[in-house]
């Protein structure tokens, strides 16, 4: 019959309470926890390293590919392990990918999403959902503010983090290989000209989102391009940053599909 754990005490259980709770070592030991058998499963078939799995008692919890054999915990110690309390019953310890920006490959007619500055993990794991969806090559995040390992950021994602390329720089390092890889950079700015519909984004392109609070630093205007605004007909002048992406991705696949 199969151990179960059931204390908190648990050196296991206390390792990943202390990952989950202090971010900072979690990124110093390369780690990040996977809530969920739908996300696990996403991230064991993108090729992800995993380290230790554990479920909750009396889950049957299998995958092909798998070289370990979960670890059953009583209901309570799974519950402090988690951050999710309800439709969680997997959790997957993986290695956190080390991509760097020399790393990346792309084909001739690339589609890069640069992510500056942002602040909300959940803002950035809808952002990657998307990104997946709409055949993004790669997302660099430019001197981001935010865990994109966290908890939170692989939840929104649904497991779109697992499988699009993604890079974390400064932003004077991702503007430095922008203009070396001489991609045409298009910002999405309050004060942009230009409109993402009467735009041509069919040919090889940067698209450089900003946090909602302070928008894109000042220095992206060191590199040539064009500024986008979407169409704003109300009172609020902008859209939430996740919501941004998703109109301008979309767009962009729409106009190359009838290209």
């Amino acid at each position: 019959m199969s151990l179960v754990i059931e204390s908190i005490q648990n050196p296991k259980v206390k390792q990943v309470l202390r990952w989950r709770e202090k971010p900072a070592s979690r990124r110093k030991e390369g780690v990040c926890l996977v809530e969920g058998a739908r996300e696990v499963e996403r991230a064991l078939r993108s090729g992800w390293d995993m380290t230790a799995c554990y479920v909750r008692e009396g889950v049957d919890f299998g995958f092909s590919g798998m070289r370990m054999r979960p670890l059953a915990c009583m209901a309570e110690v799974f519950e402090k392990m988690v951050v999710r309390q309800r439709g969680v019953d997997v959790l997957g310890i993986f290695q956190t990918p080390q991509h760097r920006l020399t790393d990346l490959t792309w084909p001739e007619n690339p589609l890069i999403l640069i992510l500056d500055g942002l602040e909300k993990p959940g803002n950035l794991g809808a952002i990657l959902r998307t990104a997946d969806a709409t055949g993004v090559h790669a997302v660099v995040l430019s001197s981001v503010q935010c865990d994109a390992y966290s908890p939170e950021s692989i939840r929104n994602s649904l497991g779109g983090i697992f499988h699009v390329p993604l890079v974390d720089a400064s932003r004077s390092e991702v503007q430095t290989w922008l203009d070396r890889e001489k991609i045409p950079v298009f910002q999405l700015h309050l004060h942009g000209s230009q409109s993402p519909y009467t735009t041509d984004l069919t040919g090889p392109l940067a698209l450089v989102l900003g946090s909602e609070d302070r928008g894109l630093d000042g220095s992206w205007n060191i590199l040539p391009g064009s500024r986008l605004k979407l169409p704003m007909t109300g009172v609020v002048d902008s859209l939430n940053v996740s919501v941004t992406a998703g109109v301008i991705l979309y767009e962009v696949g729409r106009q190359r599909a009838q290209k």
